[in-house]
This record gives C-alpha cells, structure tokens and sequence, in this order.
C-alpha cells in the first residue's frame, strides 16, 4: 500500500469519472491536492458540472498513468474537508489563490475521495507487475 500512495504522490493529475445526469459516464483531469493512506483530497467549483454530480452520486473512478505505471482508484467523495485541511489545500496551490483570491470563496469547495479499492500496474518489469488493494489493505496500513 505503501508504493500505492508514493506513486499516488508521484502522479498528481489524474482522469476522474463521475456518471452524469442521463446515466453516461464524464471525465475529466483533476489534481490531487493532498493525499494520505486512505484519501485524496482535491478543490472544484460549486457552479461546475462535476459538483453536482459528485452530490447527486457520490461514486468515482480515477486513472492516472505516469513513466509506465497506470493506478486505478475507485471510492467515494465526501464534501466534509475540515477547515484545517481546505487551508493547506489553498495555500499550497498558486492557482487556487489566482483563480478564487481567498479560501472563502463561496464558489470553491473542497472534496476527499476515500479510497475503496485500487490497482496498480507497471509495466517497468518484465513481467509486467499488477497488485490489487482493496478496503481491508488501505485501512490495515493505518
């Protein structure tokens, strides 16, 4: 799990997949603002698309791909980040501070995907190295 959440760190932008309103699937590239062994955390915008389906249906997937390393993570989105953690989020992100000025825009919003499971697959060895992490592996690391 551990190499999952190094690669995660390494990775930073990544595809993320929500189902729309007529039941298709819509992705879209997110970075990861901050992460540790259970969640991703990540910022959007009230007035976007992809905030109301997250409330609508809180299920996601994510892929991200990086020198030859695909993971895959699915889960669930929370909007319940505490204050301490939106702040970091905020100060660590130049372009958050461009585009909404403080941390209390009403439009922005910050969310936390806990992870329910994931793959990894790396095809930097021969043969290539696939290990699956499911809820029992993300909460045992803890």
């Amino acid at each position: 799990m551990k190499d999952l959440i190094k690669l995660l760190n390494q990775h930073k932008d990544l595809a993320l997949a929500t189902v729309n309103d007529q039941g298709s699937p819509k992705v879209r590239i997110f970075r990861i603002m901050q992460l540790n062994e259970q969640e991703l955390f990540f910022s959007t915008a009230k007035n976007k698309e992809v905030y109301l389906q997250l409330k609508e249906n809180p299920k996601v997937e994510m892929v991200s791909w990086h020198d030859r390393v695909s993971i895959r993570v699915a889960g669930k989105a929370f909007f319940d980040v505490s204050d301490e953690m939106q702040r970091k989020i905020f100060e660590e992100s130049k372009t958050l501070q461009e585009i909404y000025l403080s941390v209390d825009n009403p439009n922005l919003t910050f969310f936390r995907v806990k992870i329910e499971w994931a793959e990894l697959f790396d095809l930097n060895s021969i043969p290539p190295r696939r290990e699956f992490f499911d809820e029992t592996d993300i909460t045992s690391t803890l």
